[in-house]
């Protein structure tokens, strides 16, 4: 009579064991593509920050400006983080797979006063893997070696 209860109660466990077992491994997986996600982006932001410093002081390698006044796009192209003009502001990064990047690029904008220079600043962070990777972007207008606008932004896009 006891045994059916036993073996009831047996399931039950076993059941309620397995069920925390994948909400644990789950949570385990969250908690590391956060992390990943963090490396990646603190390494982006540095690299940013880095590059506008050295696009400050004039230091700073970029493309030139096309004929068009349209937003540069030559950083979706990933292997433009690979050319001379991608910064490699720091040797390595924490944690990371690789070392984070930037890209800036001058902007024909209509609009600007004499003498202010206009650029998008693209940075690439990467976490443990390379598959997290976070871009970040900063549109910065210099006059006169310093900032006069800029706005920031994330970026979540597909790559051409």
């Amino acid at each position: 009579m006891a045994l059916p209860a036993v073996v009831a109660v047996g399931a039950a466990i076993a059941a309620l064991t397995g069920t925390w077992f994948e909400a644990a491994l789950t949570e385990a997986r969250r908690t590391r593509a956060l992390s990943e996600r963090l490396i990646a982006f603190h390494a982006a932001d540095a690299a940013l920050g880095a590059c506008v410093a050295r696009l400050r002081q004039g230091t700073a390698p970029f493309l030139r400006a096309g004929d068009s006044r349209t937003e540069p796009d030559a950083w979706r192209r990933l292997s433009t983080q690979t050319i001379p003009e991608a910064i490699a502001p720091f040797a390595v990064w924490p944690m990371a797979a690789r070392p984070p990047r930037c890209l800036i690029e001058a902007w024909r904008i209509a609009g600007l006063a004499d003498g202010e220079r206009a650029y998008l600043v693209t940075a690439r962070g990467v976490g443990a893997h390379a598959s997290s990777a976070v871009w970040l972007q900063m549109q910065v207008a210099i006059r006169d070696g310093r900032i006069v606008a800029q706005r920031w932004r994330r970026v979540a896009a597909a790559h051409r």
